[in-house]
């Protein structure tokens, strides 16, 4: 999850940390010239999502569910390291 440093009510806007890499959809596309990422980089990406997808759903009491997951809201840290973004949809799971 890319981490919420704060907020500007009165704009109605947030501030996260920097993402270095933009997001997975500028890199899969090279946008920027960026260099293209190798299968072992886009294995630990889809690796890191699945993980943090995970932990979304097994949030106590309440999981959510983030329902807008796409390239474009996967960032990437100065490491590649990806972080999931954009959970404006997400929505409160019930435990069944």
């Amino acid at each position: 999850m890319v981490l919420l440093l704060g907020a500007c009510p009165e704009y109605g806007c947030l501030v996260y940390e920097y993402m270095h890499n933009g997001s997975l959809e500028d890199r899969l596309f090279r946008r920027g010239q960026t260099m293209a990422l190798s299968w072992q980089h886009r294995f630990r990406i889809a690796a890191e999502i699945a993980t943090g997808l995970l932990f979304l759903h097994q949030t106590k009491p309440e999981p959510l569910v983030h329902r807008d997951l796409k390239p474009a809201n996967i960032l990437l840290d100065r490491n590649l390291v990806a972080k999931i973004s954009d959970v404006g949809l997400a929505r409160l799971v019930p435990q069944v």
